[in-house]
């Protein structure tokens, strides 16, 4: 998916870093850059939310996730190429 990341030199941005607990074993990725630290925020929100462990009686969510993540704050450096 395109994203505009129109911006000034050394801009910061951010990322969402998403750790998952899947069947096949545990991934880790990484989303962004964004503009904003509520973008990224809103990633991990989204993944912890998606993945969240369910009651088997009631389907109703326990409190837990099989996802976990963080956000990172960076630097662009554009160069020519």
């Amino acid at each position: 998916m395109a994203r505009s990341i129109g911006m000034a030199a050394e801009a910061t941005v951010f990322r969402a870093v998403i750790t998952k607990q899947l069947h096949d074993g545990t991934v880790t990725d990484y989303e962004g850059p964004y503009g904003s630290i509520g973008a990224a925020r809103a990633r991990v929100s989204f993944w912890t939310n998606y993945l969240a462990d369910l009651n088997e009686e009631t389907c109703e969510p326990t409190g837990t996730s099989r996802a976990s993540g963080h956000v990172e704050r960076g630097t662009v450096s554009w160069e020519r190429v």
